[in-house]
């Protein structure tokens, strides 16, 4: 398809949004995608969140909070959530009122949710999932965990996948357990932002390892398609068995995948004009 035209998409995937990161967002980065989510319950287009939306996002449950209330006198039934995104959570609750869930994978920056996600109506997955889209079997992934041949697809739940051991200790239950009774909530999101910055100066996984492990997977499986996102790259990489799509970042000009009658195609929200306009990105074949 070529530049500069306009899709009328009947499913849309994003990541890495990142709000609240450190990245140059602007004023109006938050209302901008709210205005995409709206305009997704207005056409009745299915979201799927692919991870790393919010940066960081750390919920404390309720529970925790009682077991500080001795030391706070504050005692609350509901769990203390990061100062950020409100309007964003409140706008995705309204989709999922007027549209059906929108799918939530969860991503390594806002992999600490404690519930509330779902409590808005999102379907959650730790890992990943699949979704059958006309006849195709799809594979839904944030991207910093790989599968192995250990992976395994049961119904539409793939787990588990390999991740870098700093991430599979931050993920972990113990982890958290220790590091929120230690920590109160301002100072747990204080250290998880600045980790979030720290971690954006490391090197990066090498693209060619990403796409090889992911190629195998759809080569070796029944799966047609990997969406995923993580690397801040987008890309399309053809097999033999079917084709990996990174999303690209949201953040960089609004950037998203789409799905239509027409097929899979990048694309940018444009606000002002209210309309999804296709981006040509790298393809290529392994």
């Amino acid at each position: 398809m070529s530049e500069s035209t306009d899709i009328e998409p009947t499913h849309l995937f994003l990541a890495d949004v990142h709000l609240g990161g450190s990245i140059g967002l602007g004023d109006n980065y938050e209302k901008n995608l709210c205005s995409l989510i709206n305009y997704a319950a207005q056409k009745k287009i299915q979201l799927y969140l692919l991870g790393d939306v919010f940066d960081y996002w750390m919920e404390f449950p309720a529970h925790k909070n009682k077991t500080r209330s001795t030391k706070s006198n504050h005692s609350s039934n509901k769990p203390t959530l990061p100062p950020l995104g409100s309007v964003l959570l409140n706008t995705l609750q309204e989709y999922n009122q007027v549209c059906g869930p929108a799918y939530y994978i969860l991503g390594n920056h806002d992999y600490w949710d404690a519930g509330y996600f779902a409590s808005i109506g999102c379907t959650v997955f730790t890992d990943g999932c699949s979704i059958n889209l006309d006849h195709q079997t799809v594979c839904l992934l944030h991207g910093d965990g790989l599968p192995t041949k250990k992976t395994q697809i049961r119904g539409n739940l793939i787990t588990p996948l390999k991740r870098p051991i700093l991430h599979t200790i931050l993920r972990s239950k113990t982890f958290i357990t220790l590091f929120q009774f230690f920590f109160a909530p301002n100072q747990a999101w204080s250290m998880m932002k600045a980790f979030s910055n720290f971690s954006k100066n490391k090197e990066k996984p090498a693209l060619s390892t990403i796409d090889s492990t992911l190629k195998n997977l759809i080569n070796f499986s029944d799966i047609d398609c990997i969406i995923a996102g993580h690397d801040h790259l987008a890309r399309t990489v053809h097999t033999k068995g079917g084709q990996y799509i990174n999303t690209g970042p949201y953040y960089e000009n609004n950037l998203v995948l789409t799905y239509s009658k027409q097929g899979w195609d990048h694309a940018e929200w444009d606000e002002q004009k209210s309309k999804l306009v296709v981006k040509q990105k790298p393809s290529y074949s392994l």
